[in-house]
């Protein structure tokens, strides 16, 4: 895969524009939204507990990893409860927060699977893996993102440009740590993927959650996308 490290890096930025750009092609109502939301929540809880928590706990610094879940968590609280609460508490208001902290949070992962791209490459069978990963959870974390952006009513400049900047996390992160990659140790990361799985697990459980079942309308719809997201992220999970 080394000869073709531009090439996938095109690919995934190109999944993040695709999925990212499906919610704007035409007008969905707020239930059809949620319903995406529903799937994108999914998505983040299984990366949380398929993903980052086992690989930041699988190494030894589990006591300090374990405390950066909790500053994450705190961060994004904090964030949106204090920094961000500077309009009248409205309920676009409170869309656009959860959006831009939503956003944090994955361009946060993006660059951390943009380090296990860059080390992937260099073993064909894991990187094809690693590849096909990403491609699937970038095309569904920027349709859950747009989906997001559009509940918080952003404008769509602003909204194509905030979708462009998501996509080009993880490539640029695989084209900066593809320099450093031979001299960074994974162990040292654990502490970084903690804070990532917190920023992930405030925003999927304290935000997106309540967010998706706030009103009673199609439930077992909400509830079965949401199982759908776990699973998916289960069996990728399983084909690592």
């Amino acid at each position: 895969m080394n000869d073709n490290f531009l090439t996938y890096c095109f690919l995934i930025f190109g999944a993040g524009i695709v999925g990212g750009v499906l919610p704007f092609i035409r007008k969905w109502s707020d239930d059809l939204l949620h319903l995406f939301v529903s799937f994108g929540a999914g998505i983040f809880i299984g990366t949380v507990f398929l993903h980052l928590l086992p690989e930041a706990f699988s190494h030894e610094h589990v006591e300090t990893s374990a405390i950066f879940v909790l500053v994450g968590f705190m961060l994004i609280f904090l964030i949106e409860r204090f920094l961000f609460v500077t309009g009248d508490g409205s309920y676009d208001h409170s869309h656009y927060v959860i959006s831009i902290t939503a956003l944090v949070g994955l361009s946060v992962h993006s660059l951390i699977a943009g380090l296990g791209f860059a080390v992937g490459v260099e073993y064909k069978d894991i990187g094809i893996l690693i590849f096909y990963s990403i491609i699937a959870h970038k095309s569904t974390a920027a349709f859950s993102l747009a989906s997001l952006f559009l509940l918080a009513k952003i404008n769509l400049k602003k909204r194509i440009m905030l979708i462009v900047l998501f996509s080009l996390m993880t490539p640029l992160g695989a084209l900066f740590f593809s320099y450093v990659v031979t001299s960074v140790k994974h162990e040292s990361l654990s502490p970084l993927l903690g804070l990532t799985a917190g920023t992930f697990l405030y925003v999927a459980v304290g935000e997106l959650l309540p967010e998706v079942f706030h009103t009673k309308s199609h439930r077992w719809y909400k509830l079965a996308l949401l199982i759908i997201g776990i699973l998916i992220m289960g069996f990728i999970k399983h084909g690592h």
